[in-house]
C-alpha cells in the first residue's frame, strides 16, 4: 500500500470512527489549518475564518473559562444569533470539558432566567447589550452566575459582572500562560460519555425540560446521516435556523467539525433568499415554512411574467410535475427525462432552481414539522427533491428520513442506520439506539417515563408500512409545532390567557401554521355579571360583540404577549360567545379536546389566518 493511500485510509478511518466533537475539531485544525472554517458577512462581502484561526480563538475561550474556575462538566450558556462567536464559544466550552447551554434568541428575560437558573450556568455569553440587560434583570434569581460576556462592543459594568468578548479573550491568553497544560489535558481527555450540550425543549405542561445529549449521541447521529448524506470539505452550508435547536446544531455546526466543510453565517432570515442565491449551498435543511415561502415566491414570480413567458413557465412546471410523479412511482432516480422534460428544464426549470440558489444542491431536507404534500410536489416539479425527515431533540433529531430517489409521499421515510423504531400497542412511536438521549437534567421521573422499557417514548403516534416507511398520524402530546419548526407549549399560553375573569377557555392554535392564534370563550357567569353592571342587553352574544369588552380582552392578550417569546405570542384571536361544554369540546375532567375544537371551529380558525398574515422571524 502506498504512503498516499495509507494516509487516505487513515484519515477516512479517523473521520468515521466514533470520536468526540473536540477530537474531530482538533483534527480539522491540525490537518486543514489554512482552509476556511466559517464565513461571516460584513460590509456587503463574506470574510473567511480559517480552521487555525477558529482553533486559536476557541482555545482562548477555554483559557478564559479556566480563569473563572469553571470546573469540568459545569454549565456555560450561549445566548446569541448564529455567528462565528457562537461556535467559537461552543468549542471553547466543550474543549474545557464543560457543558454548553444554548438559549433561544427570542426568549423573554423571565424565560431566559429560568434556563440560566435551572442549568446553574456559571458564565453567560450573550450577543449584545439588549440580551445582557435581560440577564441583568434576572440577576437576583441567578446566584450561580459569575459573569456575562458580551460579544459585540466593549461593554463592561463597574462591578466587573459584565465584560466584553475581547476582554474574555485577553483573560484567556493570560490564563493559558500558566494553565496551558490544564487546557490541553481537558481537551485531550474528553470522552464519548461527556455531555455535548443541554437543549431546553418546550413541554406540553410546566416549564421546559433540559435534554442531555452526549458526545456518543452526536457521534451516532453523524454516523446515521453518513449513510446517504455524503458531506465533504467542499460542501457549502448556510447557518440560519437557531443554533439552540438540534436540527441546526447538527446539520451545520456538529457536522462541520466531522467533515470539515465551511459554514456560512447569514445576516438574518429576512435575507435568506438573497443569501442562498449568493452562497448556492450544496446542502440545505429547511423547516416547512421556509419551503412554503420559496414555493410561493416562485409562483408569484411566474404570475407577473408577460403572457408568453408565463405560459411557457406554466407548461414547464406541468412537464416537471409529470416527470417528478413518474420518478416517485418508480421509486428510483434513473427515470430517463423525455424530450419535453429536457426542453422544459433547459428553458425554465434550471433557471428557477438557480433563482432560489439551489442549482448546485445535492440534498435538500425538510423537518421539525409536517409539510403539505402540495409544496413537496411543486418543488419536485422544478427539480428540487425535498426529503421529509423526522426526529426529536431526545434522539438527537435523528429517527427516520426519506432517501434520495426513494421518497414516499405522506411518510417521513425509513429508520436511520443504527436506529430501531417500533409501534407500541397504543400506536405511540418508540425509538431505540445510540442517538437516544441520556436523560432530562434534574428530572429523574420524567427521564424514567420517557425511557420506559429501554425505548424512547416519542409522544407521537404512527404506523410503519410493509417497506418500513414511517407515517406520523397524530400526537399524543399537545405540543404545537409551527410551520417555522418552533416547538410551543399551548398550555402555558392558554393558562396565561385564562387569567382574565371574562375568559372561560382559551385554545392556542398554531400547529403547521405560520404563527399562533387563539380561540377564546366567554365565561357565562362573568359575562352575565358584566352585562348587568354595564346595562348590556342581548345576552352573551351582545357581550361578545361589545367594543369595551373586546378592547379589554385585547389589552389582556397584549399583556400576556409581553411575557412570551416572539414565536409564542398570539397574533390574532376570536372571542366566542358560547363557552365549551363537557361531552362536546371538554372531557369529563374539563380538558379541551383539541381535535374537536379544530374541527368544529375550522371556519373561524381559517378566518384568523386569512385576515392576518405575519412574516416568519428567526430564533
Amino acid at each position: 500500500m502506498s504512503a498516499h493511500v495509507a494516509r487516505d485510509v487513515a484519515e477516512e478511518t479517523a473521520e468515521h470512527a466514533p470520536a468526540t466533537l473536540v477530537e474531530h475539531f482538533r483534527r480539522q485544525v491540525m490537518q486543514r489549518p489554512a482552509a476556511p472554517a466559517m464565513y461571516f458577512r460584513s460590509g456587503g462581502r463574506y470574510t473567511p475564518i480559517s480552521w487555525e484561526e477558529f482553533g486559536h480563538a476557541a482555545r482562548r475561550i477555554s483559557g478564559y473559562l479556566l480563569s473563572e474556575d469553571v470546573d469540568e462538566h459545569e454549565h456555560v450558556a450561549i445566548w446569541a444569533a448564529n455567528r462565528p462567536e457562537w461556535q467559537i464559544a461552543d468549542v471553547g466550552i466543550l474543549s474545557a470539558r464543560c457543558r454548553p447551554v444554548p438559549v433561544y434568541l427570542t426568549l423573554s428575560a423571565e424565560q431566559a432566567g429560568y434556563v440560566l437558573g435551572h442549568s446553574e450556568s456559571l458564565i453567560a455569553f450573550v450577543e449584545n447589550g439588549d440580551l445582557c440587560g435581560r440577564v441583568v434583570e434576572e440577576r437576583s434569581h441567578l446566584p450561580a452566575l459569575r459573569r456575562i460576556v458580551i460579544m459585540e462592543g466593549e461593554h463592561e459594568s463597574t462591578d466587573g459582572f459584565v465584560i466584553s468578548w475581547q476582554d474574555a479573550l485577553r483573560r484567556g491568553d493570560a490564563a493559558l500562560k500558566t494553565m496551558g497544560g490544564v487546557a490541553e489535558r481537558r481537551a485531550a481527555t474528553a470522552t464519548l460519555d461527556d455531555i455535548a450540550t443541554l437543549i431546553y425543549t418546550s413541554g406540553t405542561t410546566g416549564p421546559p425540560k433540559a435534554v442531555l445529549l452526549t458526545q456518543r449521541n452526536v457521534a451516532a447521529a453523524n454516523a446515521a446521516l453518513d449513510e446517504f448524506v455524503k458531506t465533504t470539505p467542499d460542501d457549502r452550508i448556510v447557518s440560519y435556523l437557531p443554533l439552540a435547536h438540534i436540527a441546526e446544531r447538527l446539520s451545520s455546526e456538529f457536522r462541520s467539525y466531522t467533515k470539515g466543510h465551511p459554514v456560512w453565517f447569514i445576516d438574518g432570515i429576512a435575507n435568506l433568499g438573497a443569501r442562498l442565491h449568493e452562497v448556492r449551498p450544496t446542502m440545505f435543511f429547511g423547516v416547512p415554512r421556509v419551503w412554503e415561502k420559496m414555493a410561493a415566491q416562485v409562483r408569484k414570480g411566474i404570475d407577473v411574467l408577460p403572457a408568453p413567458r408565463r405560459a411557457l413557465a406554466r407548461w414547464a412546471i406541468r412537464v416537471g410535475e409529470r416527470h417528478f410523479a413518474a420518478r416517485r412511482r418508480a421509486a428510483v432516480t434513473t427515470v430517463v427525462p423525455g424530450l419535453s422534460h429536457r426542453l422544459a428544464d433547459r428553458l425554465v426549470l434550471r433557471k428557477l432552481r438557480a433563482l432560489l440558489g439551489f442549482d448546485e444542491a445535492s440534498i435538500l431536507v425538510t423537518g421539525a414539522a409536517p409539510i403539505a404534500p402540495e409544496v413537496i410536489g411543486f418543488l419536485g416539479a422544478i427539480g428540487l427533491e425535498v426529503l421529509e425527515e423526522y426526529g426529536q431533540t431526545e434522539d438527537t433529531g435523528v429517527t427516520a428520513m426519506n432517501r434520495p430517489g426513494r421518497s414516499r409521499p405522506g411518510t417521513v421515510g425509513r429508520a436511520f442506520r443504527g436506529v430501531d423504531i417500533r409501534i407500541a400497542e397504543d400506536g405511540e412511536i418508540l425509538v431505540r439506539g445510540d442517538v437516544v438521549f441520556a436523560g432530562y437534567y434534574k428530572e429523574p421521573s420524567a427521564t424514567a417515563e420517557a425511557l420506559s422499557g429501554g425505548w424512547l417514548h416519542t409522544g407521537d403516534v404512527g404506523e410503519i408500512d410493509a417497506d418500513g416507511y414511517l407515517r406520523i398520524t397524530d400526537r399524543k402530546k399537545d405540543l404545537i409545532i409551527t410551520a417555522g419548526g418552533k416547538n410551543i407549549s399551548p398550555s402555558l399560553i392558554e393558562g396565561a390567557l385564562q387569567q382574565h375573569p371574562l375568559i372561560g377557555h382559551a385554545v392556542a392554535i398554531g400547529d403547521r401554521r405560520p404563527f399562533v392564534s387563539a380561540l377564546l370563550t366567554l365565561d357565562p357567569e362573568e359575562a352575565d355579571a358584566y352585562a348587568s353592571a354595564h346595562a348590556i342587553t342581548g345576552g352573551v352574544d351582545a357581550v361578545a360583540a361589545d367594543q369595551h369588552v373586546l378592547a379589554e380582552i385585547a389589552a389582556h392578550v397584549a399583556a400576556v404577549n409581553a411575557s412570551l417569546s416572539h414565536v409564542e405570542q398570539v397574533k390574532t384571536w376570536q372571542l366566542l360567545a358560547r363557552d365549551f361544554t363537557v361531552g362536546d369540546e371538554l372531557t369529563p375532567t374539563m380538558k379541551v379536546k383539541r381535535k374537536v375544537v379544530n374541527d368544529k371551529y375550522a371556519g373561524e380558525i381559517e378566518q384568523l389566518y386569512s385576515k392576518h398574515e405575519v412574516a416568519p422571524r428567526a430564533g
